[in-house]
């Protein structure tokens, strides 16, 4: 593809026909902005000028596929132009499309029998281009619609993942791995895509690449004996050197880490639930032993004993409540392995069941980062990738290690209601232990008060913590929102309103709010993306495009 450079002599309006230009010149200005009248004037003169390249060698349909003048494009395919026409380079009006992601036009051309299996001079497919330049929509579409290969390599053994790793484009990545391109396969230097994002110190694309699995080949030296975080340190990448050395050490030493997890796989997998189990239970001892019990109390009032079975009754409940939180499933989304294998493979094959499962109204959108690249699935809305239990989680909003799990769509309303119960137990306790304090008696020894006032203390910092929390998923809950998105919005391109603001499209009212989470309801019943979203809305721009209607080549 031609450099900006070229054609800085090339009008900005392209609405004029420019009568010092030569033949060739005003045709590939009306191709390049879509100037119908221009065009046509000049081929009634001569029509051997849509099928004549230009001085600089490029044909009149790559300048309109360049910039998705559908318009233009259709006349020149009825006018019987060649849509698989390269150019001196070896490039065809498709490649030209995919530099810029023009969705229409790369749809008008593949509709008119374009083949997304040719080369340029470089072994490059259009996927190739469109992985070079961050193109994520153009390679969503030809292989959802058109079943492009996304995975073949060029001359030098580089597939588009190499491109997408070593320009650093993130959601493309998450795309092509989510298509199964491979995350082991070296080029001719023996570089694998990890080892080429660690070259251009591409950290976003490393950490993408790790999370996908690609820690295999941390250890894998290329041609020249180095392996990723070597590369990385000696182009000046000192952090994510370190980086990748840590990761390398943990996955090394990953089947001993397996090997004690077996072994106290409960500790592990309760994380401090145990703490909070024994805090609690110890409490609840220490308020009816030392407290309200205590001998130098004298006898406690009816209304008393009273208030300390509602303590305990509200405890007990917020414990089952606890295990009930604990051992439930928040929501766990199923893998593409798993579903597939509940499912039984499709008539069409494996691959059939990959595309169909990426036809998507939230990629359609243009939300990647909707792309699990662990999982290989498309999250809903609201959904997140938990690290600690490496599973998807419906409607996601925190990993609490004091229950031990997930908090999600399937468990959220337990975990809040264990909290409530347990305020309610923690402000009783309190109550009765101020009591004591206050109205004991005059006899009562100093180890009494010590008791109490220990009791009454941790009692009110165990209040604190908890009844900071009790509050903030009340509030989220009536306004039917997570922790998760709460803390992370800017990332979700559904929490922003026109001006840039958090905007929340889940709210419907503080009462339906409440009902739905209390019922254990997701809350995604609002279709942000709906069906009918046509792959056009993908035009937004990606990052790495150009903006000023010209051609350019990085």
């Amino acid at each position: 593809m031609p450099e900006t450079s070229q054609f800085d002599a090339v009008g900005t309006s392209g609405t004029q026909p420019n009568t010092d230009a030569s033949p060739s010149e005003r045709v590939r200005t009306a191709c390049a902005y879509g100037n119908y009248e221009q065009l046509t004037a000049a081929v009634e003169e001569d029509p051997d000028l849509l099928s004549t390249p230009d001085e600089m060698g490029y044909y009149p349909l790559q300048w309109a596929a360049l910039n998705n003048r559908v318009g233009i494009i259709a006349y020149l395919i009825d006018k019987g132009v060649n849509v698989n026409r390269a150019d001196g380079t070896g490039q065809t009006a498709l490649h030209w499309a995919a530099v810029r992601g023009s969705l229409l036009a790369a749809e008008a051309l593949l509709g008119n029998e374009a083949d997304l299996r040719l080369r340029d001079g470089r072994g490059y497919t259009a996927c190739h281009v469109a992985a070079q330049y961050g193109q994520t929509a153009f390679i969503y579409m030809v292989a959802l619609r058109w079943r492009a290969d996304v995975d073949s390599p060029d001359v030098d053994g580089r597939t588009p993942l190499h491109w997408a790793a070593y320009k650093g484009y993130a959601n493309t990545l998450r795309l092509l791995i989510v298509l199964e391109a491979s995350l082991t396969l070296g080029d001719r230097e023996g570089c694998t895509p990890l080892h080429w994002a660690a070259i251009r110190g591409n950290s976003e694309a490393c950490t993408v690449l790790l999370q996908a699995g690609a820690g295999s080949v941390l250890n894998a030296p290329d041609s020249t004996g180095m392996v990723p975080a070597q590369l990385a340190r000696e182009k000046g990448h000192r952090f994510l050197a370190h980086y990748l050395e840590e990761y390398a050490s943990r996955h090394v030493n990953k089947s001993r880490h397996w090997t004690q997890r077996a072994a106290v796989s409960w500790l592990l997998n309760t994380q401090l639930c145990p703490l909070i189990w024994a805090l609690i239970l110890g409490l609840l001892a220490a308020l009816v032993y030392k407290v309200v019990l205590h001998p130098a109390y004298g006898p406690p009032s009816s209304a008393m004993l009273a208030w300390t079975w509602i303590c305990v009754l509200l405890a007990s409940a917020g414990l089952v409540l606890l295990y009930k939180t604990t051992t439930s499933d928040p929501g766990f989304l199923p893998c593409r392995d798993s579903e597939q294998q509940s499912k039984g493979k499709d008539e069409n094959g494996p691959q059939y069941d990959r595309l169909k499962a990426l036809d998507s109204a939230v990629l359609r959108a243009g939300n990647w980062n909707q792309l699990c690249v662990t999982c290989k699935i498309v999250r809903p809305l609201r959904a997140k990738h938990c690290a600690v239990t490496n599973r998807c989680v419906a409607m996601f909003d925190h990993f609490c290690p004091w229950v031990g799990n997930c908090i999600g769509a399937g468990n959220r309303h337990l975990f809040a209601l264990f909290l409530w119960l347990e305020m309610g137990a923690i402000l009783v306790a309190a109550g009765l232990a101020a009591a004591r304090l206050r109205w004991g008696g005059q006899n009562m020894g100093e180890g009494a008060m010590t008791w109490t006032a220990v009791f009454l203390v941790v009692d009110v910092f165990l209040g604190l913590s908890v009844g900071a929390l009790s509050v903030t998923q009340a509030m989220q809950i009536a306004k039917n929102t997570t922790t998760n998105e709460m803390a992370n919005w800017t990332r979700y391109k559904y929490l922003h309103g026109d001006d840039g603001t958090f905007r929340n499209p889940f709210n419907r009212g503080c009462w339906q709010n409440c009902s739905e989470a209390m019922c254990g309801k997701s809350g995604t019943a609002v279709q942000l993306h709906p069906e009918s979203i046509e792959l056009t809305s993908l035009l937004k721009m990606e990052e790495g495009q150009n903006t000023n209607g010209l051609p350019y080549r990085q």
